[in-house]
């Protein structure tokens, strides 16, 4: 294994990080189904835009409703169950979609999908809080990241081609089989690893209805502090300009060189690629060197590089169709190595506030920010790009960037 890798993958329990890990790329997947098929169900259905980015805020919206108590929940009755369970309803969630005759039915479906999903971040991220160090927490939330960004990478490939081939509910349909069976695979490895010396593993909160309560009340004591309140806003805006630019690159690729809609997907995935590259190296980095400037640099960086999308307007007319994929590719990349060095940043920032009593609680608290702005991301850009037009209303997600870099900047002055 190449040195790089093995110093950004260097994990105090590899044998716990491994399966959830997995388990963040097949959420990741589901939670992203819908984007790369947006153009066939607006064509297919005959709905707006602002109705197909409705389909991915219906998503996150019982995914935010649901965060907070997934977290809790997952404190009490033990949070790898609570995991397992919430893929096997996003598996089911996803082939209910599949099968769906209109886009009413497709709207329920989802809301089934988010109430599974809504149970992950929570559990998921405080099991790696809370087995490793504060020396490998950082690199944990890079690996943890790296494997979300996978299954976000395989949306638009799988996803995406099967649907232009074959339509959108075989792709959802096949998309449902692939999570399933690695749903499965991540089972096996929690089966088979010694998950049984992990405290994070079995329901904390003590042991007594009155312990219980007591961590309780200390939990909520310190989940409303104003560091905990600026790492909500970081999160929810960290979501909305990720979804809103992960819901809406192939369309606006599409709309903006009258490519094909695979072709704009291997855009989306190279976005994606350069967020999986960007997620291991920041990981590593911000067990190195001060989370706070990374988080600021990362999101200034994003708004440069998102509003320049201006640039490519004025470009489409003076290139050929051949000469400005590669330039959108390239710049796409860009964009998604840039807006994903935030997310280990954010967690690893997050981690260092949790203790393994209410970590779920704490999680469950941070992701529903996320799951907020995931909700408003495709919404609020859905109606921009339905009144404006997607080519127009793309750049302006750049807004969304400079607020995040504000409010690093505020958790900075306040530690």
């Amino acid at each position: 294994m190449p040195s790089f890798v093995q110093r950004v993958t260097d994990v105090h329990r590899p044998d716990i990080v491994t399966p959830v890990t997995i388990s963040h790329g097949i959420t990741e997947f589901f939670s992203i189904a819908f984007p790369p098929i947006i153009p066939i169900l607006v064509a297919d259905l005959e709905i707006t835009y602002g109705q197909a980015g409705l389909l991915v805020t219906v998503f996150f919206i019982m995914y935010s409703l649901f965060q907070l108590p997934a977290g809790v929940i997952g404190d009490y009755i033990g949070k790898t169950r609570l995991m397992l369970f919430g893929l096997v309803s996003m598996v089911g969630g996803i082939a209910f979609a599949g099968f769906a005759p209109n886009y009413e039915t497709l709207i329920v479906a989802q809301a089934i999908a988010g109430v599974g999903g809504s149970t992950f971040h929570p559990t998921g991220m405080s099991i790696i809080s809370d087995v490793e160090t504060n020396e490998t927490e950082g690199k944990a939330m890079g690996v943890f990241g790296f494997g979300g960004t996978l299954g976000t990478m395989a949306a638009p490939l799988v996803i995406g081609g099967i649907g232009e081939l074959f339509g959108w509910r075989i792709a959802l349909l096949v998309g449902a089989t692939l999570g399933g069976i690695m749903t499965v695979f991540v089972l096996n490895l929690f089966v088979t690893a010694s998950f049984s010396t992990s405290e994070s593993l079995r329901p904390d909160g003590g042991s007594t209805l009155q312990e219980r309560g007591d961590t309780l009340r200390k939990a909520m004591a310190f989940l409303t502090t104003r560091r905990i309140a600026l790492l909500f806003l970081i999160t929810l805006f960290v979501s909305l300009q990720h979804r809103a630019i992960q819901t809406f690159t192939t369309s606006y690729i599409a709309a903006e060189t009258g490519v094909s809609i695979s072709i704009s997907n291997v855009a989306f995935f190279m976005l994606l690629l350069g967020g999986s590259i960007a997620s291991l190296w920041a990981g590593d980095l911000a067990d190195r060197f001060d989370r706070y400037y990374l988080g600021i640099g990362a999101s200034l960086f994003t708004a440069m590089l998102v509003g320049a999308t201006l640039l490519l307007m004025r470009l489409s007319t003076s290139l050929t169709v051949e000469a400005l994929i590669p330039v959108m590719i390239v710049w796409f990349m860009l964009i998604g190595i840039a807006m994903y060095v935030s997310y280990p940043v954010k967690n690893a920032l997050v981690s260092s506030e949790a203790t393994e009593a209410y970590s779920g609680s704490l999680f469950g608290i941070i992701q529903t920010g996320s799951a907020l702005g995931s909700a408003g991301g495709p919404a609020i850009f859905g109606f921009l790009a339905t009144e404006l037009g997607v080519a127009s209303a793309f750049p302006m997600i750049a807004g969304a960037s400079l607020i995040l870099s504000l409010l690093f900047l505020l958790l900075m002055v306040l530690h």
